[in-house]
């Protein structure tokens, strides 16, 4: 019995280490690469593996970046919540919010390019996934981290609602607000080199410009 259990823990320490390092192999060759010019192939030669054996561990190449980009929004979210001080009034925390953006694109452009691809690519689906569920809920977590600053501004006076609405959603306003700021800040991680190279814009110029433009629209 003991040893049963010894082989079956074995099985299970063996498949854990080959999905880390299939995810890790597939996260730097998406990042060089991207995703669309990334095969299966280079994954299995990347992690010495059959082009086979990673379908033991994964159902397609959707899958493998949907888990990636799970772990990028997990630890943004993360990264929201150690930055956020909710003893703030609700404009402090929304500039506090924003510059962790600015931050994160200085840092981790490339990943914010993967992101944009990612949304690209699935735009009108996602990938038909068992781990889809966790997607969703490491998004839904940066939103309820929004939606709470919102409804802080909206209750202590410092944040407007730019519209006639006397009793704004604080949901609703995290949505279209992280839709704007998320489009903007993938729209410039896509077309960065073009933008520099063929029109002299600096992106970070242009993002920090953007991110004051929106802190100032809070503002009431």
């Amino acid at each position: 019995m003991a040893s049963r259990e010894r082989i079956e823990r074995e099985k299970a320490q063996l498949k854990e280490m080959r999905e880390r390092d299939i995810l890790e192999a597939s996260e730097q060759l998406f990042l060089e690469k991207g995703f669309a010019r990334t095969t299966i192939g280079d994954i299995a030669r990347a992690c010495e593996l059959t082009n086979g054996a990673i379908y033991l561990y994964f159902k397609n190449k959707s899958e493998i970046i949907l888990i990636i980009m799970t772990r990028i929004s997990r630890s943004f979210g993360d990264l929201l919540e150690q930055n956020d001080d909710t003893s703030a009034s609700g404009i402090a925390r929304a500039e506090k919010l924003l510059s962790v953006y600015k931050k994160s694109y200085r840092e981790y452009h490339n990943y914010h390019v993967l992101d944009g691809q990612f949304n690209v690519l699935f735009d009108k689906e996602y990938p038909d996934s068992p781990y889809l569920a966790e997607f969703f809920r490491a998004n839904d977590r940066v939103l309820e981290i929004f939606t709470d600053m919102f409804r802080m501004g909206f209750s202590d006076g410092t944040i407007r609602f730019p519209g006639k609405d006397k009793d704004p959603d604080p949901e609703q306003s995290a949505h279209m607000f992280l839709n704007v700021l998320n489009s903007y800040v993938e729209k410039l991680s896509l077309r960065k080199e073009l933008m520099e190279k063929e029109q002299n814009i600096s992106m970070d110029e242009e993002l920090d410009r953007f991110i004051d433009y929106l802190a100032a629209s809070l503002r009431s």
